[in-house]
């Protein structure tokens, strides 16, 4: 299989790039007196990245602005995913509020306020706790001096299937239920096998080839299925789709194998050899080592 690094952050970023994603999570699942003060017609992503060095492993960082209750510039929505459970959230959420606000006021900004979003997809609980608990609850009168704030918590494990199924957009749907079950075993993750085909056919009959291939490239590197469950769900799908998915189960091999061809290369191992371990013709080896000595010149 190919591997991605990090391929929660990369499909979550993907996903929630998409202004139409955003704005139906926004409405979808937002509280009542929050959602309906933002303007989602005015909502944009922003182009700025807010990592720093020592955030730098966590690369799905997303911001929005908008207005918020009739006033322009006043609110950014930071979203911020986990696969796992955080046990200090608010540190890195505040390393990233000041990101914001430096830059905010270097471009001479008004500094806006800021709701830091968490969306959990882990498989452990999330336990949410004040930042006052951080310093094992100090005396009151030294609460003042405390960076005291709050995040919005949506942990997927709290949301049913059949609620995420009803997400009235498909975008917002399939990327949930994909981050809800990434950790399932591959029995569980095929018994949704009628969600999976519904979503990806709305999809290919929408035309949104781009992000049928970003469905399976995810569950390719980010879940625990073989090609072969893959095609089992693709399949189910339209011709259409199951070129797609063919193609790119196709690419997936090519990578693997220029990858481990690569590998090999560095430790001295001619093409004969490696072509003898992964039982493959030497000129089809020998044409791999060509295109990697081309791409290296």
């Amino acid at each position: 299989m190919a591997t991605i690094t990090n391929p929660h952050d990369k499909f979550f970023k993907e996903s929630f790039s998409r202004l139409e994603v955003v704005q139906s999570f926004i409405q979808e699942v937002f509280p009542a007196g929050i959602k309906d003060k933002i303007n989602l017609s005015k909502l944009q992503l922003t182009n700025s990245s807010f990592t720093d060095a020592d955030l730098s492993e966590h690369l799905a960082d997303l911001v929005y602005k908008s207005e918020y209750a009739g006033q322009e510039a006043t609110i950014t929505l930071l979203f911020e995913h986990k696969s796992y459970r955080e046990d200090f959230p608010q540190w890195q959420l505040l390393r990233y509020m000041t990101n914001i606000w430096q830059e905010e006021q270097k471009q001479k900004q008004k500094s806006s306020v800021i709701i830091p979003i968490i969306i959990h997809h882990g498989n452990t609980n999330w336990n949410k706790i004040t930042m006052r608990r951080y310093f094992e609850n100090p005396p009151d009168d030294l609460l003042k001096f405390l960076p005291e704030f709050d995040y919005l918590l949506f942990s997927l494990n709290d949301f049913e299937d059949y609620q995420i199924a009803n997400f009235k957009n498909n975008f917002l749907s399939t990327t949930a239920m994909l981050l809800k079950h990434s950790r399932d075993e591959k029995e569980q993750f095929l018994s949704l096998i009628s969600f999976w085909t519904e979503k990806l056919n709305l999809l290919e009959e929408a035309h949104e080839i781009d992000f049928i291939r970003s469905v399976f490239t995810y569950i390719d590197n980010g879940i625990n299925l073989t090609t072969r469950d893959l095609t089992i769900i693709f399949t189910k799908v339209s011709n259409n789709v199951t070129n797609i998915a063919m193609t790119i189960a196709e690419e997936i091999k090519i990578n693997t194998t220029i990858f481990y061809v690569k590998g090999l290369l560095k430790k001295g191992f001619d093409a004969a050899f490696i072509a003898d371990t992964f039982e493959l013709p030497v000129k089809y080896v020998e044409e791999i080592i060509q295109k990697i000595k081309e791409s290296s010149n």
